[in-house]
């Protein structure tokens, strides 16, 4: 592990500017499509379940941000990555609290998590587009409601963690 430290050095600035160039694309790539397309869609087809258009649009505002989402969840992983290689490079005491533990356990706990569901509900088992062309209908129906379940519940996680982890790894508080 040292020789990989001694290795990863020198390019501790480079990997720090990477990280934090995905962190803000990871941050912000679905922030407008969610606020003023999705979330609305999906507002008008909950408050007209019987319209078929307000279905159509809601369909095809969340397998839009499903495809937008991609970038977001190809950032996240260039993210985990990065830190990693920051970690290892700048030989940080885990075993102390400071601001890279911080960010650790909030990343591990919270971040990683949510982005697991995110990823299942945007591209696996959930990918709303794959359900709809194979035409259970039933299906597609759940998983939008579980998708729209977890954005709602996200949303103010989201909107706390993001600014605090930039504060954060910006002023060191501790």
């Amino acid at each position: 592990m040292d020789e990989l430290r001694v290795w990863l050095s020198p390019h501790y600035a480079v990997i720090k500017s990477v990280h934090v160039l995905v962190a803000a694309i990871w941050s912000f790539s679905t922030s407008v499509a969610w606020v003023w397309y999705l979330k609305p869609a999906l507002r008008r087809a909950q408050r007209k379940p019987d319209d078929p258009k307000a279905r159509e649009v809601r369909n095809h505002m969340m397998e839009a941000f499903d495809r937008g989402a991609m970038l977001e969840h190809v950032a996240f992983a260039i993210l985990v990555l990065t830190a990693i290689l920051m970690l290892i490079a700048g030989g940080f005491d885990l075993t102390r609290w400071s601001y890279i533990t911080a960010m650790l356990w909030i990343g591990i706990f919270l971040i990683v998590p949510m982005e697991i569901v995110d990823i299942h509900l945007s591209h696996l088992g959930g990918n709303k587009r794959r359900i709809r062309i194979s035409g259970d209908m039933e299906l597609h129906e759940r998983k939008m409601g579980q998708h729209w379940t977890f954005l709602r519940i996200s949303e103010p996680v989201v909107i706390v963690l993001i600014p605090l982890m930039f504060f954060i790894a910006i002023v060191k508080p501790f």
